[in-house]
Formats: structure tokens, C-alpha cells, sequence
């Protein structure tokens, strides 16, 4: 059976909308010239922001199931957007940094490796209109 998601966004003031689902928020959304003062991040920061949780989510799910008691995963993920419209990401890159005791960069490209082909959905919805990479770097 299918899951249905919702979510709805609700206008504040110029280009400020509160988003909102049934599972939690609200979540701040605004957009305006370069250097203006907004209320959040754009759409497609939080796109990249999504990306960013689920990657690293199931990334880290993987090596939980390895025994890997991960004591610092931080996901950043950076994209590219066409000039033209629509202004779409054409290359996403992220990067995986984990601190773990007995965690290899290897280890790491395996969990990542998983929620780039299977698990992640948000990466598996994108993978037909960017160029998706990604790679993995231990920290002290």
C-alpha cells in the first residue's frame, strides 16, 4: 500500500511562507535579492537541506547494522542550479564526515553507497534530472 505525504505552506508576509506537515514544523521558508534579510532558507536550501538528513539517515542506519556507534556524522550536501528556467539543480555533491572508533573511510562509502542506491528516496528522485556524487572523509 502507498503512503501519503502532505504538507501545506502558508503565506506570512512578501515572499515569507511557514510550512507545515503532520508530523511536525513549522519550518520557515522566504526568498529575496542577495543580501536581504529573509525570515529562512529558500526552497531549494531546504531541498538540499532534505537531502542532507536523508542521506545521512540511512547512511548511518547501515552502520548501525554494522555495529558502528557513530559519535559525530555530519552530512553537507552543495548543488548547482541552471541559470535558465526552470532553475533546477543539475549536480548535487555530498559529503559524509564521521568520527567513530574503528570506522573506516571505507565503512563510510559503504553506508553512503546504500542511501545512494536504494535507500534514500529523496536522491533516488532526483537522480534522473542531476548528477548526484558524493564522497566520505574521516574526522579526528
Amino acid at each position: 500500500m502507498s503512503l501519503i505525504l502532505k504538507g501545506t505552506a502558508t503565506l506570512n508576509s512578501r515572499m515569507h511562507f511557514t510550512g507545515q506537515s503532520p508530523k511536525g514544523g513549522p519550518t520557515e521558508m522566504d526568498s529575496g535579492p542577495a543580501g536581504a534579510v529573509v525570515a529562512g532558507p529558500t526552497p531549494l536550501e531546504l531541498l538540499l537541506q532534505a537531502i542532507a538528513g536523508c542521506a545521512g539517515m540511512e547512511a548511518l542506519a547501515i552502520l548501525r547494522k554494522r555495529k558502528l556507534d557513530l559519535q559525530h556524522l555530519e552530512v553537507s550536501v552543495e548543488g548547482t542550479k541552471r541559470d535558465e528556467h526552470p532553475r533546477i539543480l543539475t549536480n548535487i555533491h555530498i559529503t559524509y564526515r564521521g568520527k567513530c572508533e574503528g570506522l573506516t573511510v571505507r565503512e563510510m562509502e559503504r553506508g553512503a553507497k546504500f542511501a545512494y542506491d536504494k535507500y534514500c528516496s529523496i536522491i533516488n528522485q532526483l537522480k534522473s534530472t542531476a548528477e548526484i556524487t558524493w564522497n566520505c572523509e574521516l574526522i579526528d
